[in-house]
């Protein structure tokens, strides 16, 4: 229930109100996203692994990191420009590696600013460690930590979103969590970095920790043809029936891909105004002339989305 009054919020925020009508009815319009046969908003702009679209590029991207991660080989990178998805793949991996008994999962969503010493401290904090004020010290606290998880079966993995804000010094003690061993030799902390392409040269910066980097991968923007697949997969994630008539026609798809020119963010924000204004209008399908229609009149939708 707080789910949809606070999307009543952000559509009260979305939409200029037409001096004409009543506020007061307005403020309590509650989408009817039943009669688009779906049981949750498809097009959220939040991270939700529920929601991850697995384009090529995706896949690649999943398989290679996740080889690494489990097989013990250290430091991974994926980057990718604002809006490819780089949140939503860190939110899935800490979901995926967070559930299972043999992981023990912390997630970095922003690092502190130009202090190793607080970067380790914010990741003890995910790991539930004591946060100490020395930065031996607290090296200390995760020689410990890695010992207990060690005999328990246990691999710790640190996901680092946003990674390109990272400064030398927190590389230099990011690579000493790296040279710690487990019992049996291997690397005893798995390390997932995700971050802006500026994070490539942040790293060549810090050539130390860059030859401990596993392996790389980058998430570029969508092809036409993966943005008709998004679209499906996210609505039927939400609930609808594949075998209803296509909610977006095809000649929808080339519109939507060229206004937002591939970014997944930006597509999800677009659809999500055009299925709100499709439900407060009498119409079936979005349709290319429906897509053209609303961005000449709704020139603004991204300002007012944030």
């Amino acid at each position: 229930m707080l789910f949809y009054l606070l999307l009543d919020n952000q559509i009260n925020l979305l939409y200029h109100i037409d001096m004409n009508e009543d506020p007061l009815d307005f403020n309590h319009y509650t989408p009817d996203w039943d009669r688009i046969g779906v049981v949750v908003p498809p097009f959220t702009i939040e991270a939700d692994p529920r929601f991850m679209y697995l384009s090529t590029e995706t896949r690649r991207a999943l398989s290679k990191v996740s080889y690494m991660v489990e097989a013990g080989q250290g430091a991974s990178v994926i980057v990718g420009e604002i809006g490819t998805g780089k949140t939503t793949l860190a939110s899935w991996f800490h979901s995926r590696y967070d559930r299972r008994p043999d992981f023990a999962a912390a997630k970095i969503d922003e690092s502190p600013k130009k202090s190793g010493l607080l970067l380790l401290r914010r990741i003890a904090a995910e790991f539930g460690l004591r946060t100490r004020r020395a930065t031996e010290d607290q090296l200390n606290e995760f020689r410990a930590f890695l010992v207990e998880q060690s005999a328990k079966g246990i691999l710790p993995l640190i996901i680092i979103d946003e990674a390109h804000e990272l400064c030398p010094e927190q590389f230099i003690e990011l690579r000493r969590l790296l040279n710690f061993r487990d019992p049996r030799g291997g690397k005893a902390y798995q390390l997932i970095l995700l971050g802006r392409p500026e994070l490539d040269i942040n790293l060549r910066e810090s050539p130390d920790f860059n030859d401990r980097v596993a392996t790389r991968s980058s998430l570029d923007p969508l092809t036409p043809d993966d943005t008709r697949s998004l679209i499906e997969y996210r609505l039927l994630a939400a609930g609808r029936d594949g075998k209803q008539p296509p909610l977006f026609t095809d000649d929808s798809i080339l519109p939507i891909w060229r206004e937002t020119r591939g970014y997944p963010r930006s597509i999800c924000l677009l659809c999500l105004h055009l299925t709100l204004e499709l439900l407060m209008s009498d119409r079936a399908q979005i349709t290319a002339e429906f897509v053209q229609f609303f961005l000449e009149n709704h020139q603004g939708y991204r300002q007012a989305g944030g």
